[in-house]
Protein backbone atom coordinates (compact mmCIF):
# COMPACT_ATOMS: atom_id res chain seq x y z
CA UNK A 1 0.00 0.00 0.00
CA UNK A 2 1.33 3.64 -1.01
CA UNK A 3 2.25 6.01 1.56
CA UNK A 4 -0.38 8.72 2.59
CA UNK A 5 1.19 11.92 0.90
CA UNK A 6 2.50 14.86 3.23
CA UNK A 7 -1.06 16.96 2.83
CA UNK A 8 -3.31 13.90 4.01
CA UNK A 9 -0.46 13.23 7.19
CA UNK A 10 -0.71 16.60 8.31
CA UNK A 11 -4.29 16.46 8.10
CA UNK A 12 -4.79 13.23 9.97
CA UNK A 13 -2.71 14.52 12.43
CA UNK A 14 -4.35 17.67 13.19
CA UNK A 15 -7.71 15.99 13.38
CA UNK A 16 -6.35 13.68 15.72
CA UNK A 17 -4.65 15.98 17.61
CA UNK A 18 -7.67 18.28 17.84
CA UNK A 19 -9.87 15.63 18.97
CA UNK A 20 -7.84 14.39 22.03
CA UNK A 21 -7.04 18.08 22.88
CA UNK A 22 -11.23 18.62 23.38
CA UNK A 23 -10.87 15.21 26.17
CA UNK A 24 -7.68 17.73 28.21
CA UNK A 25 -5.17 15.86 26.35
CA UNK A 26 -1.95 18.35 26.74
CA UNK A 27 2.08 18.06 25.38
CA UNK A 28 3.71 14.82 26.60
CA UNK A 29 7.32 14.22 27.81
CA UNK A 30 8.16 10.89 26.01
CA UNK A 31 4.95 10.83 23.93
CA UNK A 32 3.34 13.91 22.10
CA UNK A 33 0.44 14.05 24.37
CA UNK A 34 -0.65 12.55 27.60
CA UNK A 35 -4.03 12.71 28.80
CA UNK A 36 -5.49 12.04 32.47
CA UNK A 37 -8.44 9.18 32.73
CA UNK A 38 -10.93 7.28 34.69
CA UNK A 39 -8.11 4.28 33.84
CA UNK A 40 -5.18 6.34 34.73
CA UNK A 41 -2.66 8.62 32.62
CA UNK A 42 -3.02 7.82 28.86
CA UNK A 43 0.38 8.81 26.51
CA UNK A 44 -0.24 9.40 23.22
CA UNK A 45 1.82 9.97 19.97
CA UNK A 46 -0.38 10.78 16.64
CA UNK A 47 1.60 9.36 13.52
CA UNK A 48 1.44 9.05 9.94
CA UNK A 49 -1.60 6.87 9.98
CA UNK A 50 -1.90 5.74 13.12
CA UNK A 51 -2.24 6.73 16.96
CA UNK A 52 -0.07 5.03 19.67
CA UNK A 53 -1.32 4.86 23.42
CA UNK A 54 -0.26 3.22 26.12
CA UNK A 55 -1.21 3.64 29.75
CA UNK A 56 0.65 4.45 32.64
CA UNK A 57 -1.01 1.86 35.38
CA UNK A 58 -1.09 -0.98 32.70
CA UNK A 59 -3.61 -3.14 35.49
CA UNK A 60 -5.93 -0.22 35.44
CA UNK A 61 -5.95 0.17 31.52
CA UNK A 62 -6.34 -3.25 31.18
CA UNK A 63 -9.44 -3.52 33.25
CA UNK A 64 -10.62 -0.75 31.18
CA UNK A 65 -10.50 -2.20 27.96
CA UNK A 66 -11.08 -5.65 28.88
CA UNK A 67 -14.17 -4.02 30.06
CA UNK A 68 -14.86 -2.29 26.44
CA UNK A 69 -14.03 -4.97 24.29
CA UNK A 70 -11.30 -3.64 22.93
CA UNK A 71 -8.04 -4.68 24.76
CA UNK A 72 -4.68 -3.34 25.14
CA UNK A 73 -1.44 -5.32 25.51
CA UNK A 74 -1.13 -6.71 28.79
CA UNK A 75 1.95 -6.35 29.58
CA UNK A 76 2.97 -3.07 28.39
CA UNK A 77 -0.48 -1.34 28.52
CA UNK A 78 -0.46 -0.18 24.88
CA UNK A 79 -3.70 0.29 22.89
CA UNK A 80 -2.90 1.56 19.69
CA UNK A 81 -4.98 2.50 16.80
CA UNK A 82 -4.48 1.60 13.22
CA UNK A 83 -6.03 3.72 9.80
CA UNK A 84 -3.46 2.67 7.11
CA UNK A 85 -6.50 1.94 4.95
CA UNK A 86 -8.07 5.61 5.27
CA UNK A 87 -7.04 8.51 6.47
CA UNK A 88 -10.11 10.53 6.02
CA UNK A 89 -9.85 12.48 9.38
CA UNK A 90 -14.10 12.35 9.62
CA UNK A 91 -13.86 8.68 9.89
CA UNK A 92 -10.72 8.30 12.63
CA UNK A 93 -11.94 11.20 14.54
CA UNK A 94 -15.49 8.90 14.62
CA UNK A 95 -13.96 6.33 15.76
CA UNK A 96 -11.68 7.74 17.95
CA UNK A 97 -14.19 9.77 19.71
CA UNK A 98 -16.33 5.95 19.83
CA UNK A 99 -13.47 4.65 21.98
CA UNK A 100 -12.21 7.77 23.61
CA UNK A 101 -16.26 8.16 24.98
CA UNK A 102 -16.03 5.06 26.11
CA UNK A 103 -12.94 5.42 28.30
CA UNK A 104 -13.40 9.48 29.52
CA UNK A 105 -16.89 7.72 31.09
CA UNK A 106 -15.78 4.69 32.47
CA UNK A 107 -16.41 4.11 36.01
CA UNK A 108 -13.96 2.08 38.18
CA UNK A 109 -15.62 -1.53 39.98
CA UNK A 110 -13.50 -0.45 42.81
CA UNK A 111 -15.02 3.00 42.66
CA UNK A 112 -18.09 4.20 45.05
CA UNK A 113 -20.91 5.13 42.92
CA UNK A 114 -21.69 8.97 43.66
CA UNK A 115 -25.62 9.16 44.81
CA UNK A 116 -27.28 12.77 44.36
Amino acid sequence: MPRPNLKAQQRFKEAVTKLLESYGARTGRFYDLKLDTPAGLLHISVNETWVATRFDDVALGRAFTDSCGRPCNPYSGKWNFHYSESLNPEIVVADLQFWFDKLMTWKRQDEPSRSH
